[in-house]
């Protein structure tokens, strides 16, 4: 897990934005959030997407940042 939390602050450090940890099951930083608001935008548990927030319009639903992809 140290590891794994190390890696993810080393991406963040690096300037990637949306960084997740996929093999720690129920741990925070297998969320995405927001870069600006650091909500979290996709809730997820284990390799199941519990719930997706980005709009269709590849926004933050609660500060309207642009999030790269396509959502629609």
């Amino acid at each position: 897990m140290e590891t794994l939390e190390k890696a993810r602050q080393i991406a963040f450090s690096e300037g990637l934005r949306y960084v997740y940890i996929g093999n720690l099951s129920g741990h925070e930083a297998e969320n995405i959030y927001c870069p600006k608001c650091k909500k979290v935008l996709i809730r997820r548990h284990g390799y199941a997407i519990l719930e997706n927030l980005i709009g269709k319009d590849g926004r933050c639903p609660h500060d309207r940042t642009k999030i790269p992809g396509i959502w629609n």
